[in-house]
């Protein structure tokens, strides 16, 4: 399902015509320039997300996270993750990526990946601590781009 693209030009339309999620593994000047051309705008949720959630409890989150997040985003826009670290919170028990997956049936969406990237995983954080999470490519139907 997933896949994996490396060294690639992007552009703008191309963006806007990809049919899946894509996670942004790299730092390019000339994909941000594509991101921008193509009107992603860029969110950032840790902070709307933290105040979004505060009265619920753990259990409670995440039943209502989806719905938090999809009131954060902008109507019918193209999206631009760029802070989304509490998601990975292990006390909340969330699939990640499978989140995106999900948003990425309402929205146009790149995610800036904020771990590193192996054969074929996605990896946040580092082993050893609780928020530590590798996610195989090739389970989610994502664009990855490294």
């Amino acid at each position: 399902m997933g896949k994996t693209q490396s060294n690639r030009t992007l552009t703008a339309g191309e963006l806007l015509r990809l049919p899946t999620p894509i996670i942004l593994c790299v730092d390019r000047q000339d994909y941000t320039d594509a991101i921008t051309a193509a009107g992603y705008q860029p969110v950032s949720l840790n902070l709307p997300l933290a105040k979004s959630i505060s009265k619920n409890t753990v259990n409670e989150i995440p039943l209502v996270i989806f719905r938090k997040i999809r009131n954060i985003l902008p109507n019918s826009e193209p999206v631009y993750l760029t802070d989304y670290e509490m998601l990975f919170d292990p006390r909340y028990k969330l699939d990640v990526i499978r989140l995106f997956t999900d948003l990425s049936r309402h929205y146009k969406i790149i995610v800036k990946w904020c771990g590193t990237i192996g054969e074929d995983t996605l990896i946040y954080s580092e082993p050893g601590y609780e928020d530590h999470k590798i996610y195989k490519i090739s389970n989610y139907d994502i664009t990855v781009i490294a």
